[in-house]
C-alpha cells in the first residue's frame, strides 16, 4: 500500500491529512485481520533512515526518507517521488515477503507505484480519492501543477490493472472524463468502525466536549478549504439564526493552496455576522475521538462542492446524527435524500438553513431520520471493503497477465 504524501497514522483534518489517511489505515487493518499481510509505504521528509513500525500483527508502516520538500512545511514534493520509489523498490526486494500487488492511494502515490509495478512485475491497483478533472469541473481553480496532475492521472490509469471507485459518481467521472475502460473499474465503498461510530446518548457527549447548554449544535468536520465549504457553513448558521438560536462547531484546520485564505474568510464572517459566541473552531483530533462530537451534535453539515465518497457523513450517520449535505458526488452514495438525511441541491446558505430548520423544528421527523441514518450506515463496513479488495487481488493474481502500459513502451 503506497501512501506517499500522507501518513495513515497522522491526525486527519489539517494539512494534507484527511479521509485518505483513514481509508489507508482502516483498509489495511481489516486486510491484516483477514489474514493478508500488508506493508504501508509513506514518505518521511528530512529523515535520514528508514523507520518501520508494526501497527498490529500482519501490518507494518515503513516511513522512508525523502529529501525534497515543498514550501509547505514538511510535505513531500512531486520531485521527491523518484527517490521515494527507489527506496520502496529496494525495501520490497530485500523483504522476505513475496508481494502479490501494489495499491496506490492518490496520484502522487500512483507515480511511485507505477515504477514498483514494472520493477517487481506485480499488478497495480489505484484509488485516486480525488480527480483533478472532476475538481475542475466542480469549480476548483487550477494551480501550478494541475496540468501535470491530469497527465499523470491518465498515465496511472492506463497502467493500473484495477481502479477502485468509492461510488457510482466517481466511477462515472473515470469513465467520462478519463475514458477509463469499464472492466478496470471496481466500486469499493468505504466503511466505518461500529465500535466507535455507533449511537449513544447526546447529553454526556455534550458535557464531554464542553457544551452542555440547550443550544442545538451544528457540526462541521473536515479540512478548512473552499472546496469543503467551511465558509458556507458559517453563512448557513447566520441564516439559521434568523429562525432559532444555534451554535456551530468546526473541527479541522487549513488545508491546500487556499486553506489559509479560507480560514481568514471564516474568521471574517464570524465577526461580520456577530457569531463569535456561537462558533467554535477545534483543532483536528484523533479520528476515534470524533465520535463524541458526532453524538453531541444535533446535525452534521457537509457543504462540500463535491466528495468522492463522504466519509464524514457516513460516520455521523453511524452515530445516529442526521446529515445535511450537498447533493453531489459520493454523498449520494451515502445519503438517501429525505430518508436517512437531506441532500441540498441549491448550494446556498439559505437552502442549507432551510434544511437544518426542517429537522430541528420537527422532533418526530428528526428521531425517525436519526434511526434511519444509523440503520443505513450499518451496511458500510471496512470488513466488507477489505473482502472486496481481496477478491480483486486474487482475480488479478490468477490472471497472471499485467496491463500493458502504452506510456512505458
Amino acid at each position: 500500500m503506497i501512501s506517499y504524501h500522507a501518513s495513515p497514522v497522522a491526525v486527519p483534518g489539517s494539512g494534507v491529512n484527511g479521509g485518505m489517511n483513514v481509508y489507508v489505515r482502516a483498509l489495511t487493518t481489516h486486510l491484516a485481520r483477514a489474514g493478508v499481510e500488508c506493508d504501508i509505504f509513506s514518505a518521511s521528509v528530512g529523515a535520514t533512515h528508514d523507520r518501520s513500525v508494526r501497527i498490529e500483527p500482519g501490518l507494518w508502516l515503513h516511513s522512508l526518507p525523502v529529501q525534497r520538500r515543498t514550501v509547505v512545511g514538511s510535505v513531500p514534493d512531486y520531485t521527491g517521488i523518484p527517490e521515494f520509489a527507489d527506496r520502496v523498490v529496494e525495501h520490497m526486494l530485500r523483504s522476505t515477503i513475496s508481494y502479490d500487488a501494489v495499491h496506490a492511494n492518490y496520484w502522487l502515490s500512483g507515480v511511485a507505484a507505477h515504477r514498483v509495478k514494472h520493477d517487481l512485475d506485480i499488478p497495480m491497483i489505484t484509488t485516486f480519492h480525488t480527480l483533478e478533472r472532476a475538481k475542475r469541473a466542480h469549480g476548483a481553480l487550477a494551480d501550478g501543477r494541475s496540468s501535470l496532475r491530469m497527465h499523470q492521472e491518465s498515465r496511472i490509469l492506463g497502467c493500473s490493472d484495477a481502479v477502485l471507485a468509492s461510488g457510482a459518481d466517481e466511477a462515472k467521472w473515470l469513465l467520462e472524463m478519463y475514458q477509463a475502460p469499464q472492466e478496470k473499474i471496481v466500486q469499493l465503498p468505504l466503511g466505518i468502525d461500529r465500535a466507535f461510530f455507533a449511537p449513544g446518548p447526546s447529553r454526556p457527549a455534550r458535557e464531554a466536549i464542553g457544551f452542555d447548554d440547550d443550544l442545538p449544535i451544528i457540526l462541521y468536520v473536515g479540512r478548512i478549504q473552499s472546496m469543503k465549504g467551511t465558509a458556507l457553513a458559517v453563512e448557513t448558521l447566520a441564516q439559521l439564526r434568523t429562525h432559532r438560536s444555534a451554535r456551530l462547531i468546526i473541527v479541522g484546520g487549513p488545508s491546500g493552496t487556499d486553506g489559509e485564505r479560507e480560514f481568514q474568510r471564516v474568521q471574517t464572517l464570524i465577526t461580520q455576522y456577530g457569531l463569535n459566541d456561537v462558533v467554535t473552531i477545534v483543532q483536528p483530533m484523533s479520528h476515534e475521538i470524533l465520535s463524541t462530537y458526532y453524538r453531541a451534535a444535533d446535525v452534521v453539515i457537509v457543504p462540500s462542492v463535491s466528495e468522492s465518497f463522504g466519509l464524514v457523513a457516513l460516520e455521523a450517520m453511524g452515530c445516529g446524527t442526521p446529515v445535511v449535505a450537498t447533493d453531489a458526488g459520493g454523498l449520494r452514495t451515502v445519503i438517501d435524500d429525505g430518508y436517512s438525511g437531506i441532500l441540498v441541491k441549491d448550494r446556498q446558505p439559505s437552502a442549507f438553513a432551510r434544511a437544518l430548520e426542517s429537522l430541528l423544528a420537527n422532533p418526530v421527523q428528526y428521531r425517525v431520520m436519526s434511526q434511519r441514518a444509523s440503520s443505513s450506515a450499518e451496511s458500510f463496513t471496512w470488513t466488507a471493503s477489505a473482502r472486496r479488495l481481496i477478491d480483486v487481488v486474487e482475480r488479478l493474481v490468477q490472471q497472471e497477465v499485467l496491463v500493458n502500459c502504452m506510456s512505458c513502451a
